[in-house]
Parts: C-alpha cells; structure tokens; sequence
C-alpha cells in the first residue's frame, strides 16, 4: 500500500485521506499509485472487497472511498449504501462502464460521482477532490446514460428514491427560489455559474441547495440531481447539449 506524501501543495489545498477498494490486484495498484502522485492525497488503506473496504472505511474514518462497483463478499453498491447512511465518508464510484443499473443503484446508494476507469488520470484525481469538497462529479458518459435512462421513463414508471421524504404520495415542495437553483443544478451549472445566472451570492446558492437537499433527503448535489427528477421536480435538462452535458465534456 502506497502513501501518498504529507506535505500540502503549494496552493494551501489540505491533504484529503483516501481508502481505494479494487478487487483486481494490478488495477488497485495502479489507482493507488495514480492517487499517490497527488500530494494533497494520503492513501491510507486499499481493499480487496467490499467488506474489507467498509471496515477499513470505518476504522480509518477518511474523506473518501475510491470503490469499485463489481466486487466480491460485498459489492461497492452495498459498500457505499452502508457507509453514507452513518458516516460522513463520501464516496466516489470509479468503474468500467456498465449498465445504467449499476450507475443509478451507486448513485442512489449515495454516491457522490461516477468515474469511468479509462477516464484521464488528472481527471480522476480531480474527481476525487471534488468529491471531497462535495461537488458533482459524473464522467460525461455516465451523464449521457443517466439522462436517456430518465428520458425514456415515465413518471409512473420511475423506482421512489431510498428514504423517500414524501408523504401521502406527495412530493416534498420546494419554494421557488429552491426549484430555480435545482433547475440550474439540472443544467449542469456550478455554484458560481448558478449565482450569475439567478443574480444571487454564491453562499445563497449554496443555502437553496442545502435545503433542497435538506427537503428531497438528499446528501450532496448528485443524490439532489436524481431524487429531484425522480420526483419529477425537474426536467433532465442534461439532454440539451447547448447547456449542462456541453459542461462535462
């Protein structure tokens, strides 16, 4: 198990304590050398399995988990759903492209971004900071599946997101300010480009979201972004490729 060093960079960024999770002996190498060549990373354990990566997590206690999906004893889906209901670890997925089951379950799970394992290096560790500052991280490819997946179900058809705050079948209400901001959310906007967009502070961008989150029982922007359209609060605007899915690319 590679360290990655102590020391923060020259920019002030904190160092960020990381546990990888890979059932592939070489590709859990790989990411953790690839990690440890980031300074503001300490690789402080690295798993085997899904089991083995929830006890390290736990015992650990780091910023976040790299994890992959398909793995043995217990898969990262199971690992992630474990992990994000009583800890504050947050978790990235880094794996293969699959099945839009396998990006929806992570991400449901709470997940907190979906990588691709062939994405450029720099953007994975990018992935991994912006995951710990608790910013969307999602591969474009991941976003394209995600929005055909939702496009092409309808309402009805639609699985409730796990802890559905709605009561009587009833949507939580967000107020309209709220709504504005996941809209723009759905676009593919970051805070900064939201606030412009809205004439709004960034720390009052920040407070909208926190309380949709707060309203949809969502941890972070990414379970925001899918529980909202989920409940059908917002159209995956994601599909125009004049707006959010330019963003990812």
């Amino acid at each position: 198990m590679a360290k990655a060093q102590d020391e923060e960079t020259s920019h002030g960024d904190v160092t960020l304590r990381v546990v990888v999770a890979e059932d592939q002996p070489i590709m859990r190498a790989a990411l953790v050398e690839l990690l440890a060549k980031d300074p503001r990373f300490d690789i402080v354990a690295d798993a085997g399995d899904g089991a083995e990566a929830e006890r390290l997590a736990r015992q650990m206690s780091p910023d976040v988990l790299v994890t992959d999906l398909d793995m043995p004893v217990q898969d990262g889906v199971a690992t992630i759903a474990s992990l994000t209901q009583d800890t504050p670890v947050r978790c990235l997925a880094l794996s293969t492209f699959g099945s839009e089951e396998w990006v929806l379950s992570a991400l449901r799970a709470g997940a907190s971004g979906y990588v691709v394992k062939h994405s450029e290096p720099e953007d994975i560790r990018a992935a991994v900071r912006a995951c710990a500052a608790g910013e969307m991280t999602v591969s474009p490819q991941v976003v394209s599946l995600l929005v055909d997946q939702i496009c092409n179900e309808s309402p009805a058809s639609r699985r409730p997101p796990l802890h559905d705050p709605a009561e009587d079948g009833q949507p939580p209400a967000l107020t309209p300010r709220e709504s504005d901001v996941l809209a723009c959310l759905a676009g593919g906007m970051n805070n900064q480009e939201i606030a412009d967009e809205l004439h709004l502070s960034v720390g009052a961008v920040k407070l909208y979201l926190s309380k949709a989150c707060d309203r949809l029982g969502a941890r972070d922007r990414v379970q925001l972004l899918v529980r909202g359209t989920e409940l059908g609060l917002i159209q995956p605007s994601l599909a125009n490729p004049e707006t959010g899915l330019a963003r990812f690319q």
